[in-house]
C-alpha cells in the first residue's frame, strides 16, 4: 500500500513537473504572419430577405382643405392585395403621425384611403364631421409600401405575416422613426 501511495505522488510531481514546463514553453508573442491563401470559391445564394420596401415623401405644406389627393402609380391593384401600406404625415410642429389617426394635438382625425394609382387623405373633427387644415397644418405625407414576402393562400395572409414579423420584432408600426430604423428606410 505504502508503494501505490509513492507512486501516485511520484506521478503527481511529474504531472506538474511537465505542467510547468509546458506553459513556459509557450510563448504569447505571435509570429509572422503567414502568406495569404488562395481565394475559395464563391458560395451559393442564399434565401433573399425582405428588401423590398419603398418610401414616398409628398411635400403638402401648401396643401388646405378637407382632403389631399396623391397620386402614386407604385400602388396597383397587386400592392393593394397583397403588400403592407403605412402612413405617415408631419405636422407644423415636426412630429410625425401614424395615419388613420388623431393628431396635431388632437385637432383633427386623418383617414387614408389607398386605391390603385392614388392615395387619399381625409380630415374629419372627432364628431365625424369634415375637417378644413390651413396650409402647413400637414407639411409632409410619408407612404410606406412593404412587399409581402408570401402571396399565397392560407390562413394567414401576406400581409399579416408582415404584421407579424413587425410585431415579432418588437417594431412599433405607429412610431415612423421605429419602422424606418428596422427597413434601414431614411427619416
Amino acid at each position: 500500500m505504502k508503494r501505490i501511495k509513492t507512486t501516485i505522488s511520484r506521478s503527481k510531481y511529474f504531472l506538474l513537473a511537465l505542467l510547468v514546463a509546458f506553459s513556459f514553453s509557450c510563448s504569447p508573442e505571435d509570429g509572422e504572419d503567414g502568406a495569404t491563401g488562395a481565394i475559395g470559391p464563391a458560395g451559393t445564394n442564399g434565401e433573399d430577405g425582405n428588401a423590398n420596401v419603398q418610401t414616398f415623401v409628398f411635400d403638402t405644406a401648401t396643401e388646405s382643405g378637407i382632403g389631399i389627393n396623391l397620386d402614386v402609380p407604385q400602388i396597383t391593384q397587386d400592392v393593394l392585395d397583397n403588400d403592407v401600406i403605412l402612413s405617415y404625415y408631419e405636422s407644423s410642429t415636426g412630429i410625425y403621425y401614424q395615419m388613420p389617426g388623431g393628431a396635431n394635438n388632437a385637432i383633427f382625425v386623418t383617414r387614408p384611403f389607398a386605391f390603385v394609382n392614388s392615395f387619399d387623405i381625409r380630415f374629419h373633427d372627432w364628431d365625424g364631421t369634415s375637417y378644413s387644415i390651413t396650409a402647413g397644418d400637414v407639411v409632409k405625407v410619408k407612404i410606406i409600401i412593404i412587399e409581402s414576402t408570401s402571396t399565397t393562400a392560407g390562413k394567414i395572409s401576406g400581409k399579416q405575416q408582415v404584421y407579424n414579423a413587425l410585431n415579432q420584432a418588437g417594431v412599433n408600426i405607429n412610431d415612423y422613426y421605429a419602422v424606418c430604423d428596422y427597413y434601414g428606410v431614411a427619416h
